[in-house]
């Protein structure tokens, strides 16, 4: 199967990270049977603490590696940097600076894609950024992403933020936040922090409440995505909504 055409940008930085030293001392530990898409991550992070001067190859690699181990993914290793949890805490202040850099960095350009069209039809790129933010959290928030007649993203933004298992949603809330940004539609977003994104209850029955607010001034609401730890969830797509 081909692969798709590699955007410039992304070629570009491909080239800056093949082109590291870190590519020789891989290959002893690409042998090892890692898989590609970890190895991958490795190399990322490890050319980043390289670019910070914190520590310098070969010693970046081997913190890449453990700290790729530790959290699983070079995405949840950003997130532990942005939350201080784990052993990022102790990596020089100027890595960590440039890691939530990163971290940031990559949201915004999933957000510009997402307004380069219905943000709807670009499930997978949509699933990606809503992973990348929200994937790993350890508490519950509610996002909306505010929409246009066309279905582009005008806006994304937290509007409740609670403990493991709950985040205080406000319908009239969400349905002023829209009206002021001029919205024909919106999606709802919240995570479950125990990371299975079926779901509950509660959740059914507060979408009815915010869906039968949006109605009475003309709203849509076009979705309610729950996100797991490695999986989005339509209620529309799953009839419930």
């Amino acid at each position: 199967m081909s692969r798709p055409p590699t955007e410039p940008g992304v070629a570009d930085a491909s080239a800056f990270f093949a082109g590291s030293g870190q590519i020789t001392a891989l290959r002893p530990l690409q042998q090892g049977g890692a898989a590609p898409d970890k190895m991958d991550d490795v190399h990322c992070l490890a050319t980043l603490l390289e670019a910070a001067h914190a520590p310098r190859a070969p010693t970046a690699l081997v913190q890449a590696s453990a700290l790729v181990a530790e959290y699983g993914t070079l995405s949840a290793v950003l997130l532990a940097v942005a939350q201080g949890e784990g052993s990022v805490r102790h990596l020089p202040e100027g890595a960590r600076v440039l890691l939530l850099l990163v971290r940031e960095s990559a949201h915004r350009l999933h957000r510009a894609r997402l307004q380069r069209g219905n943000v709807l039809a670009e499930r997978p790129a949509l699933n990606a950024y809503l992973l990348a933010l929200l994937g790993r959290e350890k508490t519950e928030q509610m996002r909306v992403l505010f929409l246009d007649g066309a279905g582009r993203l005008i806006a994304d933004e937290l509007l409740g933020r609670g403990t493991v298992d709950h985040a205080p949603v406000y319908p009239r809330e969400i349905v002023r936040r829209a009206l002021a940004l001029r919205a024909g539609s919106f999606v709802l977003v919240h995570n479950h922090p125990s990371g299975d994104a079926m779901p509950s209850a509660e959740d059914i029955s507060m979408t009815g409440q915010i869906v039968a607010a949006a109605h009475i001034v003309g709203l849509q609401v076009a979705d309610h995505l729950i996100v797991g730890r490695d999986h989005v969830l339509s209620m529309k797509e799953a009839g419930l909504l």
